[in-house]
């Protein structure tokens, strides 16, 4: 099962009272990784929904268990891999970790539907896009 890694960093600001990542933001981490994977499966370099229509979903569920505080700015890896792929959604499993020595600092699954852009309506992927999906899968 191939595994798309993106690098993202985490700024100061970012960290709580308690001095370690809020919840919240691995949320937005989660979302810019997921923009990166698209793009990479599109095989485009930016996100363009009059170009790409794939790219318009929804977050369907999201599980996520926090392991480790992630307590300092710097860089984390975002890893997704395909869990399983439905006519207009597909669940990915992620971790969240340091980059160098592995640490875990969130791991889980998230679901994604991908809407009409017209009518706001679950639809079906492209089927070029989908391929792409099932070739990542099983790579």
């Amino acid at each position: 099962m191939a595994t798309f890694t993106h690098l993202s960093d985490v700024h100061f600001d970012e960290l709580d009272a308690l001095g370690v990542l809020h919840h919240t933001r691995y949320l937005l981490h989660l979302e810019r990784a997921q923009q990166k994977f698209f793009e990479h499966l599109l095989g485009v370099e930016d996100f363009n929904i009059e170009r790409d229509e794939d790219i318009y979903v929804v977050v369907h569920n999201v599980n996520a268990r926090f392991r480790q505080p992630l307590r300092n700015p710097g860089c984390i890896a975002v890893d997704y891999t395909i869990d399983r792929i439905r006519s207009g959604g597909v669940t990915m499993a992620f971790t969240i970790r340091h980059p160098e020595d592995g640490t875990v600092y969130c791991d889980g699954m998230r679901t994604v539907c991908k809407l009409s852009a017209t009518t706001h309506q679950p639809t079906p992927w492209t089927a070029p896009f989908r391929a792409a999906m099932e070739a990542h899968k099983t790579a």
